[in-house]
């Protein structure tokens, strides 16, 4: 396998595509795992009333017109990540080649991959501005892959990214309350400059842990998925004894305690 990254491209922007037949077949391999566990899911959920489609997308999309109160997809969002198949996505080769290549000497995950399911004209948890550091606190050197598990279409929404962004310090994130997430940016960002990236069949974006980005709006009449891989470096990790999964690690929590003291706000 040549590599697949263009590491000029991620140097100067902050992000740079992924492109090789590898990356079609390992999507191919979680997609199938996935429309097996929605039809599993969708007779447990929904009974008579599951709908049983030939692929992923279908399926997804007809579980979400017969649906009631969202139960069998927001079933299908927690149980996804912890496929074995989807797990596995995480030691592909090809994504490893490709942190290796963007400066990680020794790549380890950073979280289990995340999968999102976004449904048809949803706002409700779509993601404002934000860098990504904030799951990467145990690291200096951290990347993401970002793609897109079925076709991505320009109305089912883009990740936009703002080029060169990863140059700039970290900026200051706001603490959880309701009305936004809790790593939206404080400062306001201009987004004029953003560009889309709508990745092929065989392709992923990979891009640093400080860019500034955002998930475009699904307006189509599809359920977008996306999955994020996540890599801190283990050769600039700062700590070797807490756990790199953010929601559990002592150290990353105590991170954020600190930064959000160091910008004004509240514990208490």
């Amino acid at each position: 396998m040549t590599m697949a990254l263009d590491t000029e491209a991620f140097e100067a922007n902050g992000h740079a595509c992924i492109r090789a037949p590898e990356v079609a077949a390992a999507k191919a391999r979680a997609e199938a795992a996935m429309l097996d566990t929605a039809k599993h899911i969708a007779k447990r959920v929904m009974g008579a009333n599951a709908p049983d489609e030939a692929t992923r997308g279908h399926q997804l999309a007809a579980m979400c017109a017969q649906e009631t109160d969202q139960a069998a997809t927001r079933a299908c969002y927690e149980v996804f990540p912890t496929l074995p198949e989807v797990i596995a996505l995480i030691n592909a080769p090809v994504f490893l080649d490709a942190a290796k290549a963007a400066g990680l000497e020794r790549p380890v995950a950073r979280t289990n991959p995340l999968v999102r399911l976004d449904r048809p004209g949803d706002v409700r948890f779509t993601t404002p501005l934000h860098q990504d550091y904030w799951y990467s606190l145990l690291s200096d050197r951290a990347v993401v892959i970002w793609m897109a598990l079925g076709p991505l279409e320009d109305n089912m929404g883009a990740v936009e990214l703002l080029p060169g962004s990863h140059k700039r310090d970290l900026v200051a994130f706001k603490p959880y309350e309701a009305g936004h997430e809790w790593f939206e940016c404080a400062e306001e960002i201009d987004a004029s400059d953003a560009v889309a990236a709508l990745p092929g069949r065989d392709e992923a974006i990979l891009f640093d842990q400080r860019l500034i980005h955002r998930s475009g709006h699904n307006s189509s009449d599809k359920v977008r998925v996306t999955l994020q891989l996540r890599y801190n470096d283990l050769a600039t990790a700062s700590h070797l004894t807490s756990t790199f999964t953010p929601s559990l690690s002592r150290h990353v929590l105590t991170r954020q305690a600190e930064l959000l003291e160091r910008w004004g706000y509240s514990n208490g």
